[in-house]
C-alpha cells in the first residue's frame, strides 16, 4: 500500500493505492495540513512507501516528509490530463450534460486526488 501525492502549492492530491490498484483513500487537501494528514494515512493504513510527483512545489512536500517515510519521484508530464479522463470515467456527465463532448467540459470539483491515483498507476506499472 502507498500513498501517491501530486504536489502543489495551495492544495494536493492524495490517494491511497494498492498493488492491485484499488483506492483506499483519494481526497484534495490543504499543502499545509499534509504532513499531518500523512502521518494519520500511515497510522491508518499499511503504508509502505510514499509517490510523490515531481512538478510544481514537489521540494515543498519533500521537506515535510524527509525521514517520515521513503519516498520516491514520479514524472507528472499530462498526469492532470489523464485525471480529467478518469474523473469522467467515475462520474459520466447526466442530464442534458451528456450530450456534450467531455473535451468542452471542465470536472465540477478539483481532480488533484484523481492525479494522486494516476501517479499509483504509473508507479505500480514501472516497478
Amino acid at each position: 500500500m502507498i500513498i501517491a501525492i501530486d504536489p502543489g502549492r495551495d492544495k494536493c492530491g492524495i490517494a491511497v493505492v494498492d498493488s492491485d490498484l484499488t483506492v483506499e483513500y483519494q481526497n484534495v487537501i490543504s499543502t499545509a495540513d499534509i504532513g499531518q494528514k500523512i502521518r494519520k494515512l500511515i497510522d491508518d493504513y499499511q503504508i509502505e512507501q510514499l509517490v510523490l510527483g515531481n512538478g510544481t512545489a514537489s521540494e515543498v512536500i519533500q521537506k515535510k516528509i524527509d525521514g517520515l517515510i521513503e519516498y520516491n519521484l514520479v514524472d507528472e508530464t499530462n498526469s492532470t490530463l489523464e485525471a480529467r479522463d478518469l474523473y469522467w470515467a467515475k462520474n459520466p456527465p447526466s442530464g442534458w450534460r451528456r450530450f456534450l463532448p467531455l473535451s468542452l467540459q471542465t470536472p465540477p470539483e478539483p481532480v488533484d486526488g484523481y492525479v494522486g491515483v494516476i501517479l499509483a498507476t504509473r508507479y505500480f506499472n514501472a516497478n
